[in-house]
């Protein structure tokens, strides 16, 4: 037992001493060949040599300023460079394409002429004000490289720059006030001979109210907003701007309607009239006739009639609450004498509850063995008068179906063929023009 205790003693230092592996590391390194050793001693050496020389190659040099800034304006009038910063031309070329103005087949410069044309369409007048306001102000005027981009640069714009901004103009904006005189024109004219075709018995008052319904300026501005011009930067304008008010308002004594009093300080400094603000669906309007008149311009009167028929006349549209009538059962004897008719009748076709408290009556108005109308009401005296207005509304709204007729501008086709080549123009045959204004009872107001 003492002799093992004695010999572990002398055995665990030799097997854990650290000089045994201490010696062996030595032992490799000293079996090593001593060209080995030369060689890794002379790429060791060699290594600090080379990355001096290439930290000394480089030319960079860091600067801490970034490379574009905000310009003064964007600093000094935040709202006002937001207004006038550059839009990006790829919101106008989508515009454009949208309109269907950009076939694959269009070379580039009349590409960029048309995407021109929009962008112009889409300018108000009152943007002059914006540009005069930063030209007049030497210390608020946009660096050449921020009118293209948006931002100040150190080394000013780049063609690429120049590729994906359309620069703000420094003297006279390209508006669309003509555009839209244009447009306005062709929508009215439009508009008129589909809707005197298509309902041919309208009376006037009745004919320019559809008219207005069709293609006014809450319908322009949904379909502007339709098309996209509601997005950020399309429409240019001055929210600041103030127009004339129009209104319809009839003017009465101490009555409802009655405009108000001014004094006579404020009738001088307001001569043309009551002002209100400039709205963003004013200038949608104004856009939207000036991007007809561009159709007009590229596509000719054809191509402006497939787009406005297309976004603006087929519409569904109920004329019913256009039609008024004070005395209807007169109205329609005077109607169905124009026409030779016999004399208008009425007759009960059903009833229930007549002796209580909720009774209903339908009657139905005949001219000889036709009936022309029927209608019901809590009396009898409602009933015939409802009945005798589903009649005026059947003859006044009686409607042409779409095909079935030519309208009158398709001879000018060949007139205003546009800036690209049209089809051939189509074969015209005249219409028979309804029988507008039976009596002058069918106006809204009468």
């Amino acid at each position: 037992m003492a002799a093992n205790r004695s010999l572990s003693h002398a055995v665990r230092p030799l097997a854990h001493t650290p000089s045994a592996s201490t010696s062996k590391q030595a032992l490799l390194r000293a079996t090593r060949p001593a060209h080995a050793r030369a060689a890794s001693t002379a790429v060791a050496a060699a290594a600090p040599a080379t990355e001096a020389a290439a930290v000394s190659s480089t030319s960079y040099v860091h600067d801490p300023t970034p490379n574009a800034h905000l310009p003064r304006l964007a600093r000094a009038e935040p709202e006002l460079f937001a207004a006038v910063r550059p839009p990006p031309l790829s919101a106008f070329a989508a515009l454009t394409a949208r309109l269907g103005l950009l076939p694959s087949s269009l070379d580039a410069e009349s590409r960029e002429r048309r995407i021109r044309l929009v962008h112009q369409a889409c300018t108000h007048p009152s943007f002059q004000a914006l540009v005069d306001k930063i030209n007049a102000a030497a210390n608020l005027q946009l660096e050449p490289s921020a009118a293209a981009s948006g931002l100040a640069k150190k080394h000013g714009a780049t063609a690429l720059d120049a590729a994906q901004f359309l620069p703000l103009p420094s003297g006279a904006v390209d508006h669309h006030a003509a555009l839209a005189t244009v447009g306005n024109s062709l929508l009215g004219m439009l508009a008129t001979e589909h809707l005197h075709l298509r309902f041919p018995n309208l009376p006037t008052r009745v004919l320019k109210a559809a008219v207005s319904a069709y293609v006014g300026p809450i319908t322009l501005a949904d379909v502007a907003a339709e098309l996209g011009l509601a997005g950020q930067g399309i429409l240019r304008w001055n929210k600041e701007a103030r127009i004339p008010t129009s209104t319809n308002l009839v003017h009465k004594r101490n009555g409802r309607g009655a405009a108000p009093k001014r004094s006579a300080s404020s009738d001088a400094s307001s001569s043309s009239g009551p002002m209100r603000s400039l709205l963003s669906k004013d200038v949608a309007a104004d856009a939207m006739r000036a991007l007809v008149a561009v159709v007009f311009q590229e596509h000719g009167l054809a191509g402006a009639r497939t787009f406005v028929t297309n976004h603006f006349l087929h519409r569904q549209l109920n004329l019913a609450p256009l039609l008024k009538f004070n005395n209807p059962k007169l109205a329609l004897a005077s109607t169905c004498a124009k026409y030779n008719k016999p004399a208008p009748q009425s007759r009960m076709i059903a009833e229930s509850g007549r002796l209580s408290i909720s009774p209903v009556f339908v009657v139905g108005v005949y001219s000889g063995a036709t009936k022309i109308g029927e209608a019901s009401g809590s009396s009898i005296r409602m009933a015939e008068f409802r009945a005798a207005e589903d009649a005026l509304r059947r003859l006044y709204l009686a409607e042409t179906p779409l095909g079935d007729f030519d309208l009158p501008s398709v001879t000018l086709d060949a007139s205003f063929p546009g800036l690209t080549p049209s089809a051939a123009q189509a074969s015209y045959n005249p219409q028979p023009l309804g029988q507008a204004e039976v009596l002058p009872a069918a106006g809204k107001n009468h």
